[in-house]
């Protein structure tokens, strides 16, 4: 693996960015499906207010595409899509070497924003703790959980996560499985 970007990821700067980043290609894939918003932007914020403004910015994204009746089977699409890119992406640049290394860099891209998430069996992920989950309801929830299917698919260069619960359903936590296609 490039230990130097995954050095670079794990700082501050590294979080902030990823931030920016993950807000960017949101808002565009948004934007791209019919909803009229535009990514706030960052100018030398933490990145604390950066992971609270992007949390904010996709629950009412997200919540104003469920009211308005988009059709959320293209908005998952869209959103899928975008974050497989940047997963294939990050792919391309740290090259993990087996799967050691993408659950590794996983765990690394969640905790930089506020998601514990461990891989508790082969396949099997585990959320214990999720920023998110004071900002969404399950609606939402399920909605921007695209981006997590497209994460994972493009990290591990394969597979399928599929959610079985939900900390946002009152769950204790999330569970969630890759099943290789």
């Amino acid at each position: 693996m490039n230990r130097l970007i995954y050095h670079l990821l794990s700082s501050r700067f590294g979080a902030r960015l990823e931030i920016q980043i993950l807000m960017r290609q949101t808002a565009k894939a948004f934007r791209e499906d019919g909803c009229a918003s535009k990514s706030p932007l960052f100018r030398k914020h933490s990145r604390d207010c950066c992971l609270n403004t992007y949390a904010r910015f996709t629950a009412d994204t997200a919540r104003r595409a469920i009211n308005n009746g988009q059709d959320m089977k293209h908005l998952h699409h869209r959103l899928y899509h975008m974050a497989r890119h940047l997963g294939t992406q990050l792919r391309r640049r740290l090259k993990p070497e087996n799967d050691q290394e993408c659950q590794d860099i996983i765990a690394l891209l969640y905790r930089n924003i506020g998601i514990n998430i461990k891989e508790s069996s082969p396949g099997e992920f585990t959320v214990q703790k999720c920023y998110f989950s004071t900002f969404y309801t399950p609606d939402i929830c399920a909605v921007i959980s695209a981006i997590d299917q497209g994460i994972f698919a493009g990290i591990y260069g394969r597979g399928k996560l599929t959610f079985q619960e939900r900390i946002t359903e009152g769950r204790y936590a999330c569970k969630a499985f890759l099943f290789s296609k």
